[in-house]
């Protein structure tokens, strides 16, 4: 280990020296690839010499370098999502020293009738690499949402990632879950990325300008997680005009603001608050309602008015209704600053805060017996009085720092400092009072509660470079240094502790990646990445590898394999009758092993300028997965070796995609056949059983029809129907000391599937202009048909027959809303 830290800085030295190559006879063309209309930097744009295989990308700061280009005049072309493509004649000599800057001009929203057929709104680029998309937060207002862009959202409109997941904003991608995704805010890590109990993400699009998504196999730069990487740089700001936006919808209000700072730079602010705690529109009482879970259930058990899916009116005859007095909203800030000392030296600092707060406080009644005064024998009339202190309050917080240097030419560095916590605070006090109608007087007052608190830290610093060595050879090196720490408490019926966990832990990783070009039409990548773990004193190897060879101009075939490791986990804590409350704790190699996955990729593409057809298909597998279930109540102490189960899993599948990026109309449609398989030793007899979100087939259509200063699109979304487990019976067993224990007896382990899920999107947009401004109004319906999808079910087993209810997603929802730019 210690050899190859001190192999990376050796290289890193040699390389910050512009005489550490030799000088070749052809000349080097360097620049920084900007926005025209507002200065901003694009990163990952593509550059490269017509006529020629020679290829590169921007950095995450905008500048690009192409060495060994011929002296002779060549143009230069330039593309990047969302905006017209670029070219220039690049004289004889001219590049080798000046830093040439290219503004590329931004595919307006609203498009002229001339262009229109010509220009399509292409919402993501497709072709990126190996399981590599990039996205354009911009284009991405385009599509049907519920209230907000969402950018995860449209994410879960790609192939390979779950579009069915109404409840979380989080990505289940090819297998993973959201908590295996690395998802990365100008290098800070964000952990929980939701909002409003998972309907909406908590990235606000205003104050983001690029995401870079590798679905899997992806470089040695990127480790910590087992299954994908959301990597999204935010805004910098112009740095020579100040910009503002304003915008509502029936959820929230939102405020952007840019200012430059003295040419150099700009400082930018961007945030948005629901207002549903001061006032309460439809949408969000359809939203509302339905985490809930009010709906009908399927064996007669109605549900009453503001109680949980009905759960009391199979029991009590004289239920009353629950009176529900919900308190909730959501805010996010996001704030950059952004200043170049020099063209060469990028300095900024960014800093994050997203929380939700949620009072489900309520009262209900439940009246037992005959009415008050009865008489003949009657069994006198009580009321329970259930008085429920509910709080929940949950978010993100993160800052952070750099330098980046282009310190010469071949020679890129990024240095990072970041600090980021998730903290999750759950607190439900019940007090029961059954009192005796006829007397007025109490009877038996209970008072029980349960408390979750969860609190994740990460405070990391990153050193990534650049060094382009050769026409053939760009590598890549890099060190990851980070400490974790983790603070998890759950406390049930006020006094009994099942868990109190204190866990901190340094994280030391190296890594480096060679991507050779040793013939113009192959391109080869090799890594390593090398972590040590303090908590468990070990070392983990993870070694990357890529191929893609293109034939002729449009054909290319590509594979890649990757080993991962994740040092921080989000348990599944197991709940048969009411759902899960899952938490994050660190990885110990006692109660949770560090989670491990080899990911495989095969797949071919056939691009034009027009259309992509392209297909993958994939295989991961996953050691050191964690479950958490209290399957039984308990009374004393708890074991807790007994309560966590590890297990491994099996994810495949095959994903297609067809897209059109051309013309008025543009989309794609996708098709993914995939299966996701868990085993547990002590869990089903240990045989296999599918992932809680296993889905054999899905389906999606993305469609956006461009007619002047009108935009519509749509999307629909068809799945096979998600597994779930059943509980069969509850029976209660005394102890030979006296006491009691109750449990729960369960079917096979995810053995039912749920009914399929489709739901169609539907969103009309009209911009016009105002002065010097610019406005959008926009009007969307989210499931136009009224889909009644099955998001759980719930499960009384005081009952005989036991009572089951649908909680279902949302029904026909429209949404409005209105944009102003300055």
């Amino acid at each position: 280990m210690k050899k190859f830290f001190c192999s990376v800085a050796l290289i890193w030295t040699l390389a910050a020296s512009p005489n550490a190559i030799q000088a070749q006879q052809t000349r080097t063309v360097r620049g920084v690839v900007q926005d025209s209309a507002t200065g901003e930097t694009l990163p990952n744009a593509s550059v490269s010499i017509v006529g020629s295989a020679r290829v590169t990308r921007t950095n995450r700061d905008g500048f690009f370098a192409l060495i060994g280009v011929s002296e002779s005049p060549v143009t230069v072309a330039v593309r990047y999502i969302g905006y017209r493509p670029f070219q220039m004649l690049l004289p004889s000599g001219e590049g080798n020293t000046d830093l040439l800057r290219i503004q590329l001009e931004a595919v307006p929203l609203l498009l002229e009738e001339i262009s229109v057929m010509a220009e399509g709104q292409q919402l993501m680029d497709l072709s990126s690499g190996i399981s590599h998309i990039t996205a354009s937060p911009r284009e991405m207002a385009l599509l049907p949402n519920i209230g907000e862009v969402d950018i995860f959202r449209s994410l879960q409109l790609l192939p390979g990632i779950s579009g069915s997941n109404e409840s979380s904003s989080g990505l289940f991608v090819r297998g993973g879950t959201p908590d295996q995704n690395l998802v990365l805010l100008d290098g800070m890590t964000v952990y929980h990325v939701d909002h409003f109990f998972g309907f909406f993400s908590a990235f606000n699009a205003d104050a983001i300008k690029d995401v870079q998504v590798y679905k899997g196999a992806f470089p040695a730069r990127y480790g910590e997680r087992v299954s994908s990487v959301v990597d999204m740089t935010g805004k910098t700001g112009d740095p020579i005009r100040p910009h503002m936006s304003l915008g509502a919808n029936l959820l929230s209000a939102q405020f952007s603001g840019q200012v430059p700072l003295w040419g150099r730079g700009s400082a930018m602010v961007s945030a948005r608050r629901s207002y549903t705690d001061i006032m309460q529109t439809a949408l969000y009482n359809s939203i509302f309602d339905m985490f809930q879970g009010e709906d009908d259930a399927l064996t007669g058990a109605t549900p009453q008015a503001g109680g949980p899916g009905g759960r009391f009116q199979g029991r009590f005859a004289n239920a009353d209704a629950a009176v529900v007095q919900p308190d909730f909203y959501f805010y996010d800030v996001n704030s950059k600053v952004t200043y170049r000392p020099t063209e060469l030296d990028v300095l900024s600092v960014t800093l994050y805060n997203g929380q939700d707060f949620l009072d489900n406080s309520r009262i209900q009644s439940i009246t037992l017996g005959g009415a008050a005064g009865g008489g003949g024998g009657a069994q006198p009339a009580r009321a329970a009085n259930t008085d429920i202190a509910d709080q929940t309050d949950w978010g993100n917080n993160g800052i952070s720092g750099k330098w980046a240097r282009q310190w010469n030419p071949r020679f890129y560095s990024n240095a990072l400092l970041a600090y980021s916590e998730y903290f999750s605070d759950y607190n439900r006090t019940t007090v029961i009072d059954i009192r005796d109608l006829e007397a007025d007087t109490s009877i038996i007052t209970r008072s029980f509660g349960t408390v979750e608190d969860n609190l994740v830290r990460d405070f990391t610093f990153r050193l990534d470079n650049e060094w382009q060595l050769h026409t053939a050879h760009k590598l890549e090196f890099g060190t990851w240094l980070a400490r974790s720490g983790v603070n998890y408490s759950m406390v049930r019926d006020d006094t009994l502790q099942i868990l109190d966990l204190r866990q901190e832990a340094w994280r030391l990783s190296g890594y480096v990646q060679d991507s050779w070009t040793p013939i113009p039409t192959l391109q080869v990548d090799l890594g390593l990445r090398v972590s040590s773990y303090e908590a468990t004193n070990d070392q983990y190897f993870e070694p990357r590898a890529s191929v893609l060879l293109r034939i002729g101009n449009h054909m290319s075939i590509k594979a890649a394999f990757g080993r991962y490791h994740q040092f921080v986990n989000r348990v599944v804590n197991e709940n048969v009758t009411e759902g899960s409350r899952d938490f994050w704790i660190l990885s110990d190699g006692d109660l949770v092993d560090v989670m491990e996955s080899d990911h495989y990729v095969v797949g071919a593409s056939y691009e034009t300028s027009g259309f992509l057809f392209d297909v993958e298909a994939y295989r991961k597998n996953l050691n050191g997965l964690s479950e958490f279930s209290l399957r039984f109540r308990r009374v004393g102490d708890v074991d807790l070796e007994n309560l966590f189960f590890g297990g491994t899993a099996v994810a495949q599948g095959i994903e297609v995609l067809a897209q059109k990026k051309f013309g008025a109309f543009t989309g794609w449609v996708a098709y993914t056949l995939a299966s996701v398989e868990h085993t547990f030793e002590d869990l089903n007899e240990g045989m296999p059983f599918p992932a809680l979100h296993d889905q054999t087939h899905e389906f999606k259509s993305v469609g956006t029809l461009n007619l002047g200063r009108w935009s519509l699109s749509s999307t629909w979304t068809f799945a096979t129907g998600k597994p779930y487990t059943a509980p069969e019976s509850e029976y209660t067993i005394t102890l030979l000391d006296g006491r009691e224990q109750t449990y729960i007896h369960v079917g096979e382990k995810n053995g039912l599937r749920l009914p399929d899920y489709h739901r169609l999107d539907l969103a009309a947009h009209y911009r016009f202009d105002l002065g010097r401004a610019s406005g959008d109004i926009g009007f969307s319906i989210f499931n136009a048909y009224g889909r009644r999808n099955i998001w759980y079910r719930e499960f009384d087993l005081t009952e005989s027959p036991m009572v089951i209810t649908d909680v279902t997603y949302l029904g026909l929802t429209p949404n409005f809303s209105v944009r102003f730019e300055f």
